[in-house]
């Protein structure tokens, strides 16, 4: 069988340099080179002069995927390329109390255009984009609002969800499975103006009027927008490739029992004033806490609420304590934390016990299996 010619995306970064000398411009822009012609090319969009807090989770749990690669786009890329080679645009999360407050008229038409013939995926407050808010600048897509005079009792933790049987045909491995969780923070509290052209995928369990996931059409293009934030929810980062695969239309792949363990967590975690308080004192406590102290600390933070310690467990990998070491290494495996997998490669190099080498190599090879699959 004649085999397909392969296309790899690369992103380059060029310098400009103007007649005079003086000055460097750098542009970034996209160029296909070479990826199998069933690979999915997602873009990841950064809005020019915003904040953003999960996309190095969101590209990670892109990368369980061996059919997607990612780029992100920046302004200037989304003027050079038209978005020519990518296939689905992802919107991540804003820094909570974020809003837009401009957008070009060029690169809101190119972002319409692109969705309206391929689709594009919403996260949380960033979907606010897509939507028809009028307090802030949006491309006007969707017949869905924010609805500002719901507070939302639920803010930030994890929380109980449920699919309807749409999301039960986008997400069937979730479907006989009971108390589901998720991760949230700071969601905004939408409104559907229009449900003719609305389809809920999922509610807050104790909610049933308070869309998590749902999902649209604008001409030809699909929309997700998730409510929530699986790229931070250890055993559901699988669902945003699943999400990429639903909106261009391509044929599921299902995900192995490492990354697939919707029944990681077992109950609802509300990050309120004495939660934030006792995650503070253990965070601390990895800082300044003796051993005992610091493994004690792991523990309790990894059955709490393990996410918001990852960046710092890391840095306990180049602890000189192998307990506390080999410990911080077990913590990121089980949180599925594949950024680390180049740090345990240059520890594995440095490492003088045997026993230890093996062991810091064996958790280096469970992350690489979070990544490619199928």
């Amino acid at each position: 069988m004649k085999k397909i010619r392969l296309y790899i995306l690369v992103l380059i970064s060029f310098f400009i340099i103007n007649s005079c000398g003086k000055t460097n411009e750098k542009t970034e822009y996209v160029r296909k080179a070479a990826l199998n012609e069933e690979t999915i090319v997602v873009g990841i969009y950064k809005t020019t002069g915003f904040e953003y807090t999960n996309i190095k989770y969101i590209a990670e749990a892109l990368k369980i995927d061996g059919g997607i690669v990612y780029v992100t786009l920046t302004d200037a890329d989304v003027l050079k390329t038209k978005l020519e080679n990518i296939d689905v645009l992802i919107f991540p999360a804003l820094k909570n109390g974020q809003v837009i407050d401009k957008l070009d008229k060029e690169i809101s038409d190119i972002l319409k255009k692109f969705i309206s013939k391929k689709g594009a995926i919403g996260f949380t407050n960033e979907c606010c984009l897509l939507l028809k808010n009028l307090k802030s600048q949006s491309l006007d897509i969707i017949d869905v609002s924010i609805n500002e005079s719901i507070k939302t009792e639920f803010y930030s933790g994890l929380i109980n969800f449920e699919l309807s049987d749409e999301g039960k045909k986008i997400f069937p491995e979730l479907a006989d499975k009971e108390n589901l969780l998720i991760g949230i923070n700071g969601r905004p509290e939408l409104q559907i103006l229009d449900t003719s052209n609305i389809v809920i995928v999922g509610n807050r369990t104790s909610d049933p009027g308070s869309p998590l996931f749902f999902t649209t059409k604008f001409g030809n293009g699909n929309i997700f927008i998730t409510n929530t934030q699986p790229e931070i929810t250890p055993g559901m980062r699988w669902m945003i490739p699943r999400m990429v695969r639903w909106t261009y239309n391509k044929d599921f792949v299902f995900y192995d029992s490492n990354v697939f363990r919707p029944n990681l967590f077992s109950k609802e975690v509300k990050l309120d004033a004495d939660v934030q308080n006792k995650l503070e004192e253990l965070l601390n406590q990895l800082e300044v806490g003796k051993k005992s102290e610091i493994i004690s600390a792991m523990d309790e933070l990894q059955e709490l609420y393990p996410i918001i310690a990852a960046d710092k467990v890391r840095s306990l990998l180049i602890e000189k304590n192998d307990v506390i070491k080999l410990r911080a290494a077990k913590y990121l495996v089980d949180i599925e934390y594949t950024l680390a997998i180049d740090d345990l490669k240059k520890l594995i190099k440095r490492e003088r016990s045997k026993k230890n080498r093996e062991q810091l190599e064996s958790f280096k090879i469970e992350l690489e299996n979070m990544l490619e699959q199928n």
